[in-house]
């Protein structure tokens, strides 16, 4: 997952709201979003590592992750698959804070990392990627994010990158109007490129950070936006859980809806 925009109790109808785009190379292999089976997983799986990018259960819990992008980090493995912590966390009880807090014996063991975790009544957050004053990596957790909207690409939460800054706004203006599904949805396909003097420098080139800048990559190359997510949960205790897919130049593929227990 390489961008999630989502609002936290700030409308009173709607707690939670997720917006968010999976870029990945075209040809990892993927499961589209379903109810797993034997489990109470709704989520799309990555089949190379295992493990989804961003999913809930039946009972309302949620995770999603980003990699932390870092040039040194994309040429190394990790004992621990990314995907593998959204995992743990839905097909577990433990609570927000006590998951993120046992987390710590492990979470270096994964690449660049950020994750988001709900129970239904805490949303916490969580990086391996927080630098002390000597510039080295530690892991640091907050259990309970206070209500706001919020941004999170491939750096720490809300760092200020275009695609993040204006992301925010947007799902603020939609908010706003009460959007529907529809429209959330929409924050996701700007193509829009920001002038150079604001991309971030990771590392990796202007050239690559130009490509990587859109919330839609729209790509004819081998990597690109994948899918696009929309959770919704209701003060009801309703959800609705959207995974549009994509396929190279942004071109649709199948759309999947679950919502109280069905998919279709």
């Amino acid at each position: 997952m390489c961008l999630i925009l989502f609002s936290w109790q700030q409308d009173s109808e709607r707690p939670l709201i997720v917006t968010a785009n999976r870029d990945e190379f075209y040809h990892r292999e993927t499961s589209a979003l379903t109810l797993w089976p034997n489990s109470p997983v709704v989520a799309g799986r990555d089949l190379q590592a295992g493990g989804t990018w961003m999913g809930i259960t039946t009972s309302g819990r949620f995770a999603a992750v980003t990699n932390y992008r870092r040039p040194a980090d994309m040429t190394q493995t990790f004992p621990l698959s990314r995907g593998q912590l959204c995992q743990d966390f839905l097909q577990q009880d433990w609570s927000v804070k006590a998951f993120l807090e046992q987390l710590s014996s492990s979470a270096m063991d994964a690449g660049g990392f950020n994750l988001l975790v709900s129970d239904g009544e805490q949303l916490g957050y969580a990086s391996n990627r927080f630098q002390d004053q000597r510039g080295y990596d530690h892991y640091r957790y907050n259990s309970q994010l206070e209500p706001g909207i919020y941004g999170l690409s491939n750096h720490l939460l809300d760092t200020p990158w275009p695609k993040v800054t204006q992301g925010k706004q947007a799902l603020a203006e939609k908010l706003h109007d009460n959007a529907n599904e529809d429209e959330l949805l929409s924050i996701l396909e700007n193509t829009l490129v920001a002038d150079d003097n604001l991309l971030p420098d990771t590392g990796i080139g202007l050239e690559r950070e130009r490509f990587l800048a859109p919330r839609f990559i729209a790509s004819s190359t081998e990597y690109g936006t994948r899918a696009s997510s929309l959770l919704i949960r209701y003060r009801s205790g309703a959800q609705s859980f959207i995974e549009q897919s994509w396929q190279q130049n942004g071109t649709q593929a199948v759309r999947t809806y679950w919502h109280q227990g069905s998919l279709y």
